[in-house]
């Protein structure tokens, strides 16, 4: 009688292949057999010029118990997230809007100095104010359309924040300005 055929024994450290795994087991990187007795040893007891001591690994190189030498663990892989990618888009949006309104307000002495025609100044104003208005407006539409999605919402609420007190300063600013020009 033949003795059952068993599969052969799973190495030490390696995870077991399990059927429908997205990571199947991959064998284990052996290093080469090095030689127990150096054929000329002029100093024995001390490792050759490039040679670690006896136990020591260079970086990098894999060792006997590495599972996947090279790559990381197949834990810390993460799948796309849906709502990830409005949610950045937003906040780059965000800051873009952050960014022009800084130009545009940081420009108004340069404007004054320049041209001191309250046409030209309150027509730079608009033009600024506006890009602004629309590149937040699309920004919290996103940010919003992100939040309702699965998957990280840490971006999308900045923002929203960001792009809600931007609107709500633009709006403020062009009502104030509207009740100082209807008297004259």
């Amino acid at each position: 009688m033949s003795e059952p055929q068993q599969p052969p024994a799973q190495p030490h450290g390696t995870p077991p292949d399990y059927a429908g795994s997205h990571y199947p087991a991959q064998p284990v990187p052996q290093p080469a057999p090095q030689p127990t007795q150096p054929q000329h040893a002029p100093h024995a007891g001390q490792p050759h010029a490039g040679q670690p001591y006896p136990g020591q690994q260079h970086a990098g190189q894999p060792y006997a118990g590495q599972t996947y030498a090279g790559q990381p663990y197949p834990g810390e892989q993460r799948p796309a997230q849906p709502g990830a990618g409005l949610g950045r888009t937003a906040f780059l949006l965000a800051l873009v809007s952050l960014a022009i309104g800084l130009v545009v307000t940081l420009s108004y002495p340069l404007m004054f100095r320049m041209t001191g025609d309250p046409f030209a100044i309150g027509a730079f104003s608009a033009i600024g104010n506006g890009l602004v208005l629309v590149v937040a407006v699309v920004g919290l539409i996103l940010g919003l359309m992100s939040v309702r999605r699965p998957g990280p919402k840490i971006l999308a609420g900045i923002a929203i924040g960001v792009t809600a007190s931007q609107l709500v300063g633009i709006v403020i600013s062009w009502v104030s300005n509207l009740f100082y020009a209807l008297p004259f």
